[in-house]
């Protein structure tokens, strides 16, 4: 058994497209319409390997980001190879670094908010899994 998808809650879908794309390097592995009738939208690597994050556009996600910024809650944490390097692509493209890189015991970790208010934590382990 395997987790395959983890849901990401968005006010913009296009938004969020070009937000993963260009931070992550992530593409569209998926387009349709699922059975209740709501388009879906599942980007991932390139090659479909490994998670997908499924894009939901809601008008409810602005309340829900507010509240787990309120209480302090990363909706993300994604393993990168360079915490100062992805940092530098989250500010080119307009956002904010919440938390600059520190070390960690088991790496270096910084803290963005992506553009519809949630909280990724940026992790560079000291010894890549």
């Amino acid at each position: 058994m395997k987790i395959t998808h983890a849901t990401y809650l968005v006010s913009n879908e296009l938004i969020a497209k070009e937000f993963l794309s260009n931070i992550f390097g992530f593409v569209v592995i998926e387009e349709g319409v699922a059975i209740d009738g709501k388009k879906f939208l599942a980007l991932g690597e390139p090659g479909g390997v490994g998670l997908q994050i499924q894009v939901i556009e809601t008008h409810i996600q602005g309340e829900l980001s507010r509240l787990r910024r309120t209480e302090g809650i990363v909706d993300f944490i994604v393993e990168v190879t360079d915490v100062y390097a992805c940092c530098k692509k989250v500010v080119d493209f307009g956002l904010f670094v919440k938390r600059d890189p520190v070390k960690a015991a088991y790496g270096i970790t910084a803290i963005f908010e992506d553009p519809f208010g949630n909280l990724w934590d940026l992790v560079q382990r000291n010894t890549p899994r």
